[in-house]
């Protein structure tokens, strides 16, 4: 019987401190926040199946032998300024049924009635509507604009990567944590020369409080930040141009000395390569906060409560449908302690249980529809 391909990786990347940041970067598509949800989709689906890319190579014929249908671990693929031809073109090719999970959206607000798309997510909502039974989506937001564009399999089942820990418990330890003190936290920063004056503040307070406490700070992507961060790395081959150590520093910590901010990304910065890794040092600390999904999630999952700073449409709209803890970015900026930050935002145990009850549901039904095996259970 053919497999299931899954396109991406398990959740880590074998060899990681051997490799060159481009090459390294390359394999976890520009962003570590991929692997999270990459190795959320491998442990759900419950059948034998090769990940193109590591079991068998990108070979459409290949695939075709093998595969009788292809899952995708999604993140904001439906964005403007994004030309995703290779991939789409790639999917298309292959003539194989897919199955989107975790699909979104990005917007600079909900508001946002128009969108200026490249011509590869126009055949990208096509292939959605010709090639797949139901799609995964991250939320209304996102099935309000597919919709906009002819798209109407789509169901709502926020990211994968909120089943990951299966633990019947996990809820409660999660409200048990919750009001612990906190001694030790991350802080998942984004991107560190923002267009938005806000998010760099942000970002700067951030730095600040890890600086200050026992904190650590999270980079997921930016490849001129990651290869400044890994220069000490013999494999790291790139050169690093001097301004940038001067314009890191300047963007996200300008209180401290080039020498202050070269300790403080080789001692507090972590990048991660392998999901179990960040899932065990995750689960370490006491708090978690941050401007991206995934490095929140890992926390999350880990049972360390969390809260999500959003910014625009993307992160808002998934932490509104799984019913996360979320604040806004100028909120945020209000706060003066992560203790102040954790009394201005709720978290409600019973609200969470439910919303990721009915969110299972619809991701049982769009896996089943698709005839892909899971291990969610009913």
């Amino acid at each position: 019987m053919k497999k299931v391909g899954i396109v991406g990786t398990r959740g880590r990347i074998d060899g990681c401190s051997y490799l060159d940041t481009d090459e390294l970067l390359h394999k976890v598509g520009a962003n570590t926040g991929n692997l999270l949800f990459q190795y959320a989709v491998c442990n759900l689906v419950d059948e034998d199946y090769v990940v193109i890319g590591e079991d068998i190579p990108w070979d459409i014929e290949l695939i075709k032998r093998e595969c009788r249908i292809l899952v995708i671990p999604s993140a904001n693929f439906v964005r403007e300024n994004f030309d995703f031809t290779g991939f789409v073109d790639f999917l298309d090719k292959t003539g194989l049924p897919l199955t989107f999970l975790g699909l979104g959206a990005q917007a600079h607000s909900y508001d946002q009635k128009e969108f200026d798309f490249h011509p590869s997510i126009v055949k990208l909502l096509r292939l959605l509507n010709e090639r797949c039974t139901s799609v995964s989506l991250r939320g209304e937001f996102t099935n309000r604009l597919l919709k906009q564009y002819g798209v109407h399999n789509g169901v709502v089942t926020g990211c994968p990567t909120n089943f990951i820990n299966r633990d019947p418990n996990f809820t409660q330890k999660l409200a048990n944590s919750w009001e612990r003190p906190i001694f030790s936290f991350m802080a998942t920063g984004d991107e560190p020369w923002p267009k938005d004056l806000a998010k760099r503040d942000a970002e700067r307070k951030m730095i600040e409080w890890v600086a200050k406490g026992n904190g650590l700070f999270l980079q997921q992507s930016v490849a001129p930040f990651i290869k400044y961060a890994r220069q000490g790395n013999q494999y790291q081959t790139g050169l690093i141009p001097e301004h940038h150590e001067n314009s890191l520093k300047n963007s996200l910590a300008p209180w401290m000395s080039n020498e202050e901010f070269r300790a403080f990304i080789a001692t507090r910065m972590r990048i991660y390569y392998c999901v179990d890794q960040w899932l065990e040092d995750s689960a370490r600390v006491d708090f978690s906060i941050g401007l991206r999904l995934h490095g929140n999630m890992a926390a999350w999952q880990s049972g360390t409560p969390a809260i999500w700073v959003y910014h625009d449409s993307r992160t808002r709209e998934l932490a509104e449908t799984m019913a996360l803890p979320h604040i806004s970015v100028e909120k945020f900026l209000n706060c003066d302690s992560i203790e102040h930050l954790r009394s201005s935002v709720g978290f409600s145990k019973e609200i969470y249980e439910g919303t990721r009850q009915t969110l299972k549901q619809n991701l049982i039904h769009v896996l089943e529809n698709a005839g892909i095996g899971h291990n969610l259970g009913g």
